[in-house]
C-alpha cells in the first residue's frame, strides 16, 4: 500500500502496476479541489459532482494516456474542465440547483443581514462567471479559486 504523502508519479506507478487502491490516494489528494473548480464552472454542486466522478472514472481508465504523470494534477484538471464544458453544453436551462432555494431564517442569532449580504455578493460573482465563455471562466477559477499558473 502507497502511503499517502507518496508523490504523484509513485501513486501512478502504483496504480498501473495494478494497485487500484492506491487510486483512492489520487481520489482523496484531488477531489476536493476538482469538486470547487467544477462548482464554479457550472454553478451547480450537483451537476459538479457528476463532472468530478464522471473524469475521476475517466482518469482511472486512461491513465497510462498521462504522458506526465508528475504533472498530474494539471491532466486532472483538464479532463475535468472538459467535462464541465460537456454538461454546459448539454445543460437544460430549465434544471435548478437546491442551493438556489432560499434557505429558512437564521435560528442561531446570526447576523442575518450579514449573511444574506454575503449571499448576494457571492450570487453576483457566480452571475459574472456563468456570463464568460466556458474557456475564460475555466482560466479564472484555475487561477483565482484553485490558485494555478497560466501554464
Amino acid at each position: 500500500m502507497v502511503n499517502d504523502g507518496a508523490p504523484d508519479i509513485e501513486v501512478v506507478a502504483r496504480v498501473l502496476g495494478g494497485d487500484g487502491e492506491a487510486f483512492g490516494i489520487l481520489i482523496r489528494r484531488y477531489e476536493p479541489g476538482l469538486l470547487r473548480f467544477a462548482t464554479r464552472m457550472l454553478g451547480n454542486p450537483d451537476a459538479a459532482a457528476d463532472a468530478v466522478a464522471e473524469s475521476l472514472v475517466r482518469a482511472y481508465r486512461h491513465l497510462a494516456q498521462c504522458r506526465d504523470p508528475g504533472r498530474l494534477r494539471s491532466w486532472l484538471y483538464r479532463i475535468t474542465g472538459n467535462r464541465c464544458r460537456s454538461h454546459l453544453a448539454r445543460r437544460h436551462t430549465n434544471d435548478i440547483s437546491l442551493s438556489d432555494v432560499p434557505a429558512p431564517a437564521l435560528a442561531d442569532g446570526s447576523d442575518t443581514w450579514a449573511v444574506l449580504e454575503r449571499g448576494e455578493q457571492v450570487a453576483l460573482v457566480e452571475r459574472a462567471l456563468a456570463a464568460l465563455p466556458a474557456e475564460k471562466r475555466e482560466a479564472f477559477v484555475l487561477k483565482h479559486v484553485e490558485g494555478m499558473s497560466y501554464e
